[in-house]
Order: C-alpha cells, then sequence, then structure tokens
C-alpha cells in the first residue's frame, strides 16, 4: 500500500485507527435495535394503561411509570401487527405491552384504520376495543366463507364438466373441438408409406 495524499498515511493504517473507536457503536441488543427503527408517539402513562390508536395497552412493567415526571414515554409500534407496542423506560431499556382487552385479535393497523372506517359508517358506538374486535372477527369469518365458497364453486365446475364427459375448457372454447375417434379404417392425417 502507498500513502495517500489526502488522508497522509495508507487506506490500511487509517481503518485500524479509526476501527479500534468503533467498538462501542455496535448494537449488543439486537430486539432494542430493530425496535429503535419502528414508528414512534409520545404517550402518557396511565392507571389503565397507555392508550394508542384508541386501544389501551398494559405491561406489570409499566406500574413504576404511572405519575413519574410528566409522565410520557417513546412508545413505538409494528404497522404490521399493533397487538403489541415497545414502551422505552428512562434508562434507554424497551418495555413490551400488550393490549389490555385480550378479546382483541392481532391486526394490522391498516386493518385497524378500516374497521374503525367501517364502524363510522355503520353507526357503531360503544367500547372502540369491543367493536374492533367484533369487526375484525366478522370481517375474517366473510374472507374465510369468500374462500370456501370460491373453492367449492371451482370443485362444482371441475364435477359437472366430468360428468357431462366433456372436458370444461373444450366446452368454453368454441375454436376446439373433440377429436372424431369413430371411424378407425382411415387415417387422421396423410401417412406416408415406406
Amino acid at each position: 500500500n502507498s500513502i495517500h495524499s489526502s488522508i497522509g498515511c495508507t487506506p490500511v493504517a487509517k481503518w485500524e485507527a479509526l476501527s479500534e473507536q468503533m467498538t462501542g457503536d455496535i448494537p449488543f441488543e439486537m430486539e432494542a435495535f430493530q425496535v429503535s427503527f419502528l414508528p414512534s408517539e409520545l404517550r402518557k402513562v396511565r392507571r389503565d394503561g397507555i392508550h394508542l390508536f384508541q386501544i389501551r395497552y398494559w405491561s406489570d412493567a409499566l406500574a413504576g411509570q404511572i405519575g413519574r415526571g410528566d409522565g410520557k414515554v417513546i412508545v413505538r409500534y409494528d404497522p404490521r401487527d399493533i397487538s403489541m407496542i415497545w414502551v422505552e423506560l428512562e434508562d434507554g431499556r424497551y418495555v413490551e405491552a400488550r393490549y389490555r382487552n385480550l378479546e382483541i385479535p392481532p391486526v394490522s393497523l391498516w386493518e385497524y384504520r378500516e374497521a374503525m372506517r367501517k364502524a363510522r359508517a355503520l353507526g357503531k358506538s360503544g367500547s372502540k376495543e369491543l367493536v374492533l374486535a367484533e369487526l375484525i372477527r366478522l370481517q375474517r369469518q366473510v374472507e374465510a366463507e369468500s374462500r370456501g365458497l370460491t373453492r367449492a364453486e371451482r370443485r362444482s365446475r371441475e364435477r359437472k364438466g366430468t360428468l357431462e364427459g366433456t372436458n370444461s375448457a373444450v366446452s368454453t372454447n368454441e375454436g376446439l373441438r373433440a377429436i372424431d375417434t369413430g371411424d378407425t379404417s382411415r387415417p387422421l392425417f396423410k401417412v406416408e408409406r415406406w
């Protein structure tokens, strides 16, 4: 290696010198490292938990945070599954908090917003958590039934095609016709005999 004109030493020497200084920047807790990239909001720790998206979350580890200082903590959530949030404590550690009402199934933020939009359109009132749980269950039941009906309909069509003795692809496409195999004495195509 030759000495680089800008840094005043060889690139390898500079790399080794800087790599010794960077050992403290490597994350030791991978989960905390990954959680730190999730979206966050400031929330207050209340006696009944943390309120986020009109849903209450709770963890026993949050009991000591109630009424401390201004009470605001950083709450991180995964938009793909809002059934669990991570609360950052004063010492930088994260505590997992889950739905306080365990009747609510795990949902994505998108699914939650769609359910709440549907609840407003239907004029549903009452506990947002119970309305959410009911609408999510109904939506998933409708999806499961439609998948089942679709599969049943497809099977029914396949069976009808086999029972009638025709191939469903042949009967739907008028350009294709079945091959007449009734008269085997004459060849189906020109044959050159040797």
